[in-house]
């Protein structure tokens, strides 16, 4: 037990050994361009809509930007912040599952993410020459590093859908009911989001790199896509919120398969609209490119 906390002694007094040499490297800004992908109830594929990979579809994918700070701890630990502007957008048209594709609905909605990560490399971003001397060979350490990140964000969303050339707002519209008797409260146009991801940096020189990373966003909200339970008599929802509501509410290609099915005696079937099991998620990918500020002696010659 004891030789065990030596070690670990031991490895964070290097680290921080390490850490000494590496504070005028530590402010490094980013910025990048890349694809984003929906995972939620709408499109997808065969079966039940869920947040897994297996719902991605190609032909969902849409532009990204990204704008990020990055602040050393340690060659293996840094603490990062990122804004990025996304558009999301899903269509029941490209899935395959019958009951899905005639219900018939789509969305597009444009996403602000704000998020802080921790982010880790496992080789440390070794990435500069450890002499700076005329006429001695440099010692440089191998430029492609990967690296792995977690941490938490606030995403901002607002689906829309199109309706006689028209992009119409959907969460004012209350589509499945909300704020009716029976159901919930309309929804709020952001949630807490929950990124994980993994990339590779190549270092060009000792203040610029670029790198290319994939991130999935869990998320804590089911209405990105303004799809989550199952759907409301549309008399209700338009003497409550107007014709244009009634109408998004259900766009079923054959009635018989999605709606409200009502009986002779009263009672009402509501069938499901959405799948309220999973939370929406979303997936980048993003090649950026680094900028390193650097203060003050950055190689400290070893002998």
């Amino acid at each position: 037990m004891r030789l065990f906390f030596i070690v670990i002694f031991l490895f964070f007094c290097s680290v921080t050994g390490s850490a000494q040499a590496w504070k005028s490297l530590s402010h490094e800004f980013s910025f990048g361009v890349g694809a984003s992908n929906f995972l939620g109830d709408l499109g997808g594929a065969r079966g039940i809509g869920t947040h897994g990979i297996k719902d991605l579809k190609f032909q969902m994918t849409r532009p990204t930007l990204s704008g990020g700070y990055k602040l050393m701890l340690n060659p293996y630990f840094f603490l990062k912040s990122t804004v990025i502007w996304s558009l999301l957008s899903g269509d029941d048209a490209i899935t395959k599952n019958e009951v899905r594709n005639n219900r018939n609905l789509s969305f597009r909605s444009n996403l602000g993410e704000i998020a802080s990560y921790i982010e880790y490399y496992p080789n440390a971003d070794k990435i500069y020459s450890r002499y700076k001397i005329n006429g001695i060979r440099r010692n440089k350490a191998f430029s492609l590093t990967p690296y792995f990140y977690t941490g938490i964000g606030v995403a901002f969303f607002n689906p829309k859908t199109k309706l006689n050339g028209d992009w119409v707002a959907l969460q004012p519209l209350g589509t499945e009911g909300q704020g009716l008797a029976g159901r919930p409260d309309k929804y709020r146009r952001y949630t807490l989001t929950f990124p994980i991801g993994a990339g590779v940096k190549y270092q060009i020189d000792k203040q610029l790199a670029v790198s290319f990373e994939l991130s999935l966003r869990y998320t804590l909200s089911d209405y990105i896509d303004d799809v989550s339970t199952s759907y409301y008599l549309p008399s209700e929802i338009a003497a409550n919120y107007g014709e244009t509501a009634a109408i998004l509410s259900d766009r079923s290609i054959d009635p018989n398969l999605n709606g409200v099915i009502q009986y002779s005696d009263g009672r009402n079937n509501y069938l499901q609209r959405g799948n309220p099991r999973y939370n929406d998620a979303y997936m980048f990918g993003l090649f950026s490119i680094h900028y390193r500020f650097i203060k003050g002696q950055v190689f400290i010659p070893k002998f």
